[in-house]
């Protein structure tokens, strides 16, 4: 069969119908009027017609069948041309069929094969690796990959027949001299050197001085750093990042060092250190290590914080009891500058973390009659459907004292005049959003994380009228905008201890603490002290002997800490499900049962009781459906650095996380790995 050319189509437009619809025209116009003269000449017009449009046909057809020549001809030169160009590329180039034979390989991805014969053959049997790195790679668009000594950009299309390969060696190797040569920067503070000094006689601070200049000189010509004193208790040193890589391996070993020979020579010192490195502006380098340095000093100091912009915090240390380090005149001016900034608020707004405890709560408690002593409208937030026996009963008994009090100044009233009433102080979070306006302050007792806050949404709100108030170490979590008020001292046994001690600095007869105020702020020092057995110094003491005086009840709050036979049957049943390992005690609850994350925490607290246990670890499906785990130690393990690891926080001997997942045992695991290579980590420090 005859194969007819189409007509090109710019030849088909309407340029083409007009002609051939005036042609038509104007032939059947000629046919008419040939006519008159006769059929003869009719019949003649009639076949000058049919020629005139058979040649016009053919001219137009041909002219379709030059111009598709032209194109196959155009086509094919840039075919070649681009056939050349992609075998000149510095590109390896290979085309397979969909069989996985090779079609088609440029002169450069040849070279790299070294056999010049693959045509026709498949991929896995020229080069078997490349064949698993493709198949490997086939939905991952471009992909760097290691092949044959090389790093290589793999990028594959077309279902995996078309395979581009970028030879990345040489710039490899450049990135890898560029990041030899960059530097780290550092920042040492001396723990406790202060107090210290303040004992000491001039030679014994000579020799104080002598000892730690002299121990971090020996550190910095071992690992090849650049060191300086910048005063008594401050250094700075920098470093490339190998040096930084061979610090990390060594563990910093420099704080064991100063920590062990500076308590044999009765002067107890310990080192914290900031370094930061990856970032190219030394400016903002040095202001990140000093960050850095801030909060391995938040955390209970000796111990180094490394972190660049871009990357969660690497810990090292940290894992000895913090010594103390609070002065009562950092106290003093943190209570002013409170003050202050209450002086120029028109309400305050208090919140603990989720899941109230009577630590959270009486220090909310205890910063609601602040605030009221400065004659501002106040609020607590609370989560009205998640709270614990002890906290209802004492949110109760609050609302209890400020109706009687409201009754007392409305019986008070003289000429008819309606006296100002004490609003109730619990809240809601939705509330506090309607009530909140922009010279409102917001105040975060016992936590320093925002994702454990109570009031997420209010926080956001008054994020630049922040203040912070805890006792936990710091986490590498921070806020959005920094806090105007940043107090946080995890040398306290609780966040009532430090309020307590703030209110002691307070003029108190214009609105003293109440009996059940006094008593939640003394059940929430005996809480995080566990009855004063465990981190208890002497200003824990003052606070719980101010807040006798003050009214604390201790048979109140005994009746606060009472717990339900339903509690106890709870508790024993966990008790059955412990676990014990060596040293380490864990209960983990069933995936399907839901359990009261403060009576979990308090099995972890027993298990601790146990002879032979150093940490407990309680498992536990919560009723917001995560899985809880409440970690406790002796303080020989630290727990912190284990609920680090895995997403949590606390302290050294009191930590804790929440995951989401669906199988408990899963977290279980989880846990294990991260006990695990903390407790191996200790074993080579």
């Amino acid at each position: 069969m005859k194969k007819y050319h189409t007509l090109p189509s710019f030849i088909k437009n309407y340029r083409v119908i007009y002609l051939i619809a005036v042609f038509s025209i104007l032939a059947i116009f000629g046919f008419v009027f040939s006519l008159h003269f006769g059929p003869i000449v009719a019949v003649a017009w009639v076949i000058v017609v049919a020629l005139a449009s058979i040649l016009i046909y053919s001219l137009i057809n041909s002219l379709g069948v030059d111009f598709q020549t032209y194109m196959t001809k155009l086509n094919g030169r840039v075919s070649i041309s681009q056939t050349s160009a992609l075998d000149q590329m510095p590109i390896g180039v290979m085309l397979l069929s969909s069989h996985g034979e090779i079609e088609w390989v440029n002169e450069n991805l040849l070279n790299i094969i070294g056999d010049r014969t693959v045509l026709g053959k498949k991929l896995k049997d020229v080069d078997a690796d490349l064949y698993e790195l493709v198949q490997s790679n086939k939905d991952s668009g471009e992909t760097e990959i290691d092949w044959r000594d090389g790093k290589f950009s793999l990028q594959i299309q077309q279902n995996g027949q078309a395979i581009y390969l970028l030879d990345l060696t040489d710039v490899s190797r450049y990135e890898l001299l560029y990041e030899k040569d960059r530097l780290f920067y550092g920042l040492i503070s001396v723990d406790n050197y202060e107090e210290i000094i303040q004992d000491a006689t001039d030679s014994e601070s000579s020799r104080l001085i002598a000892f730690i200049s002299g121990r971090l000189d020996n550190w910095a010509k071992k690992y090849h750093l650049f060191l300086r004193r910048m005063s008594a208790d401050r250094y700075l040193f920098f470093g490339r990042l190998p040096e930084l890589k061979s610090l990390e391996d060594d563990r910093f070993s420099i704080l064991d060092t100063v920590r062990e020979e500076s308590l044999k020579q009765n002067m107890p010192l310990s080192l914290s250190v900031g370094i930061a490195f990856g970032v190219s502006d030394l400016n903002d380098l040095a202001e990140l290590a000093h960050r850095n340095l801030d909060l391995a000093l938040g955390r209970g100091g000796d111990q180094v914080v490394i972190r660049d912009n871009d990357n969660p915090a690497i810990y090292f240390g940290g894992t000895s009891n913090p010594m103390a380090k609070r002065t009562r005149v950092r106290a003093r001016m943190i209570d002013q500058a409170l003050s202050d900034l209450f002086n120029n608020a028109d309400s305050v707004f208090i919140s603990g973390h989720k899941n109230a405890d009577m630590d959270s709560l009486g220090a909310a408690l205890g910063i609601w009659r602040m605030s009221r002593l400065h004659d501002l409208t106040a609020y607590i937030i609370i989560d009205d459907q998640n709270l614990q026996r002890d906290v209802k009963l004492v949110i109760g008994k609050i609302n209890d004292e400020v109706d009687a009090a409201n009754e007392k100044l409305k019986n008070q009233a003289t000429d008819g005049k309606t006296p100002k009433l004490i609003e109730q102080p619990f809240i809601t979070e939705k509330k506090a959003l309607s009530l909140a306006t922009d010279q409102s302050l917001l105040v975060l007792v016992d936590h320093s994380r925002p994702s454990i806050s109570a009031a997420g949404q209010l926080l956001e709100k008054l994020k630049s009228s922040l203040i912070v108030i805890d006792h936990h170490r710091i986490a590498d979590e921070s806020f959005s905008e920094k806090p105007i008020l940043f107090y946080v001292e995890q040398y306290a046994s609780s966040t009532c201890e430090l309020v307590t001690e703030l209110l002691g600095y307070e003029d108190r007869r214009k609105s003293p603490l109440t009996k059940v105020e006094a008593t939640a702020l003394l059940g929430g020092i005996q809480l995080d002290t566990k009855g004063f057995t465990s981190h208890s110094g002497s200003r824990t003491f003052d606070a719980a002997s101010f807040l006798r005086a003050a009214g604390a009840d201790a048979q109140l709050l005994s009746s606060f800490g009472k717990e339900s036979k339903d509690d106890l049957l709870v508790k024993s049943h966990l008790f059955e499900l412990m676990q014990l390992d060596s040293n380490i005690a864990t209960v983990v609850g069933e995936n399907d049962v839901f359990y009261n994350p403060v009576l979990a925490a308090q099995v972890a607290d027993e298990l601790l009781k146990i002879q032979g246990v150093s940490a407990s670890f309680v498992v536990s499906r919560r009723p917001d459906e995560k899985v809880g785990i409440s970690a406790r130690s002796d303080g020989s393990i630290n727990v912190q650095l284990i609920m680090e690891k895995i997403g949590g926080g606390g302290s050294l001997s009191n930590a804790a996380v929440q995951m989401e997942s669906d199988d408990i045992q899963e977290v279980k695991k989880v846990l294990q790995q991260a006990v695990l290579q903390i407790t191996d980590n200790k074993e080579k420090e």
